[in-house]
């Protein structure tokens, strides 16, 4: 096997190490490596919770131009946001008259986990000022995006509650604790773990993790540098054979000259 081969194969393992050392735990990242998510800011902090900031409430005044209210996007101020809501144009309903509205996700007290289920986030009321608006059915779906206090799993699902019954709601993740979901209609959602919501854990491993994979990143960066060097070569004309040192050849023409 070539150098480069070997290389390639250390480098590829390396990464697959680093990836499983790295507990599914660690801390995600939102929008880069730039950017990390500041700790979860509970309504009713769990006692091995860090103190924050209150959590925010996401907010959009939507306009309702002949009858038909205009999309809403809105999301929480945190970084990265604990809920973000799309809805599209004309899926909001609101009274005759009305020119524009107020919509809000608001962090509200928890509510009792359903049976087997804990909260993984806090209960967030998406409603309008306005009591009498509401969502009707249609495509495209509006969507709701909530972030979990904690990228433990197993995957955990985003649920309703209404008329006191948690309702399970299609999920899917969009992140280490970033999860999506079709929003069926305005409500009270959450999101819910099937174990206890566990805020610390051993990191201990993230260090590995973090040091095999800059070590596998330096391999990779290495053989990029090589190929480039060798195209380099290769790309450049050949240059024309040393002449042999012209001393000796004048030498032996004098020896002889001397001999004649």
């Amino acid at each position: 096997m070539k150098r480069n081969s070997r290389l390639l194969l250390i480098a590829l393992v390396l990464l697959g190490l680093g990836w499983w050392a790295a507990p599914r735990s660690a801390p995600p990242l939102y929008d880069g490596v730039g950017f990390p998510d500041e700790p979860y800011r509970f309504v009713v902090k769990p006692p091995d919770a860090k103190t924050t900031k209150a959590p925010t409430t996401a907010t959009r005044v939507v306009p309702v131009t002949k009858g038909t209210a205009a999309a809403a996007s809105l999301a929480s101020a945190e970084q990265a946001p604990q809920v973000a809501v799309l809805i599209p144009t004309g899926r909001l309903q609101a009274p005759a008259g009305t020119k524009q509205f107020t919509l809000r996700a608001t962090p509200v007290r928890p509510i009792t986990a359903p049976s087997g289920g804990y909260l993984w986030s806090n209960v967030y009321d998406l409603a309008a000022a306005d009591p009498k608006v509401t969502m009707r059915d249609g495509n495209p779906p509006a969507m709701i995006t909530l972030r979990a206090a904690s990228a433990q799993r197993p995957y955990p699902t985003i649920e309703r509650f209404a008329d006191g019954t948690w309702t399970k709601v299609k999920t899917v993740p969009a992140g280490q604790d970033i999860y999506e979901a079709e929003l069926p209609s305005l409500g009270r959602y959450a999101v819910i773990g099937s174990s206890p919501l566990q805020l610390t854990q051993k990191q201990s491993t993230t260090y590995l993790g973090t040091i095999i994979a800059v070590a596998a990143g330096v391999i990779v960066l290495v053989l990029v540098l090589i190929g480039v060097r060798r195209r380099r070569r290769r790309g450049s004309p050949e240059e024309p054979d040393e002449p042999e040192d012209r001393d000796e050849h004048e030498e032996q023409a004098d020896e002889q000259e001397v001999t004649e």
